[in-house]
């Protein structure tokens, strides 16, 4: 900023940092299938929570320097799908920032790594627990929609699918929610397991009727014929 500006001037002028974070949240709502096609995708999320490191005190700095050097250990591991007691290690980190800066935005992104490498490797009863943090945390954002899908995934992951399909509905049934269409078809996923043939009809054919344009659409359509 040039020292002769006026202080009306600097005021009529956009916060760098909301549009910084208002393009972010453009490219993940562009990019959502892409993104929620995947428990493993956060880091699009981690972008957008630590956006606020350039503009933030020095705590957020030495969090998102920490994150930073985590993920890009956690990059390098996923390269090498057999390395599990390498993503025990880099979940070590991720631990430890979300604890040690937990009121951060790099704290908070490292949460939800902490959540997303735990169920990568089957701990579904620890990612749930971070999951359930996350969600405390983050529950009124726009990341809402991913946390509910990452408890879904973990809970289907123990074969208590009755759960899984708590979570999917919450999402189905959330007017804001993004990727309603995987949710419903998820949410078809679990019935045709509990063996409830007729919700499972319901949830494929809301998907066909609501979402034409779906990648499950095709998928949703034969399991109806089916």
């Amino acid at each position: 900023m040039k020292e002769e500006q006026s202080r009306k001037e600097l005021l009529e002028e956009p916060d760098p940092f909301l549009v910084f974070v208002g393009n972010m949240l453009a490219f993940v709502k562009k990019y959502q299938k892409q993104i929620m096609a995947s428990v493993g995708a956060v880091v699009a999320v981690a972008i957008v929570i630590t956006g606020v490191i350039y503009y933030k005190n020095q705590s957020e700095n030495r969090a998102a320097m920490m994150l930073g050097k985590t993920m890009a250990k956690y990059n390098a591991i996923k390269k090498d799908e057999s390395a599990f007691i390498a993503y025990e290690e880099v979940k070590k980190g991720f631990k430890n920032i979300s604890e040690k800066y937990g009121s951060t935005g790099a704290g908070k992104a490292a949460l939800m790594q902490y959540a997303d490498v735990s169920y990568l490797t089957k701990n579904y009863d620890e990612a749930i627990t971070i999951y359930n943090q996350a969600l405390e945390a983050l529950g009124k954002t726009e990341f809402k929609t991913m946390i509910l899908s990452g408890l879904a995934y973990s809970y289907e992951g123990k074969e208590e699918y009755e759960q899984a399909a708590k979570y999917f509905e919450m999402i189905t049934s959330d007017a804001v929610a993004a990727s309603k269409d995987q949710a419903l078809f998820n949410l078809g996923r679990m019935y045709g397991k509990l063996g409830k043939p007729e919700q499972e009809k319901e949830a494929f054919s809301r998907l066909v009727s609501e979402y034409p344009e779906s990648m499950y659409f095709e998928l949703a359509s034969e399991k109806i014929a089916g």
